[in-house]
C-alpha cells in the first residue's frame, strides 16, 4: 500500500484565530481570552487523539467481527506552561503526560476490552506519533 500524504494550510490574520479549510470543512482554533471562537490548539490536539482512537476502534471491531455499540474516549494532558510562556523549564514545552481512558460498549469482558484498547492504540497513527516521534522539519515557504 502506498503512503498517503495529508496537508493542512492555516491562516492567521491580526487576531488570535487560526482558520483552515480542510476539504469541505472550515476549522477555527482560538484562544479563550482572545475571542473564544473555537477550541485552543492544545484542546484540538487532544480531540484529534481521542477521535483517532475512536475511529480505529470502529475499524478493529469490524475486523475482529464484533459489534462496537459505542466508545467514549477521554483524553487528559498535563503541561507545564513555563516553556510555552518562554520561561526556562526542565520540562518539555508540550504535554508532560497524556492519559487516555476508554469506556467501551461491547459484549466483551474487561480483559478483552483492555486487549482491544491496546491493539487500537497500537494501530492509531496519532497515538503512534506521540509514542514514536515522526521526523519533523520546519522551514519558510
Amino acid at each position: 500500500m502506498a503512503d498517503k500524504t495529508y496537508k493542512v494550510s492555516t491562516h492567521m490574520a491580526n487576531n488570535w484565530q487560526v482558520s483552515a479549510q480542510i476539504g469541505n470543512h472550515k476549522l477555527i482554533i482560538d484562544q479563550e481570552a482572545a475571542g473564544d471562537a473555537g477550541p485552543n490548539p492544545l484542546d484540538t490536539f487532544l480531540f484529534s487523539l481521542a477521535g483517532c482512537v475512536s475511529t480505529i476502534a470502529k475499524m478493529v471491531a469490524r475486523e475482529q467481527g464484533f459489534v462496537l455499540n459505542g466508545i467514549n474516549v477521554e483524553v487528559e494532558g498535563t503541561i507545564n506552561p513555563a516553556g510555552l510562556a518562554g520561561r526556562p523549564s526542565e520540562d518539555p514545552v508540550g504535554f508532560k503526560h497524556i492519559d487516555i481512558k476508554a469506556d467501551i460498549n461491547a459484549d466483551l469482558n474487561d480483559q478483552q476490552k483492555l486487549a482491544f484498547l491496546e491493539l487500537v492504540c497500537k494501530r492509531c497513527p496519532a497515538h503512534d506519533n506521540l509514542c514514536r516521534a515522526s521526523l519533523l522539519d520546519h522551514q519558510l515557504s
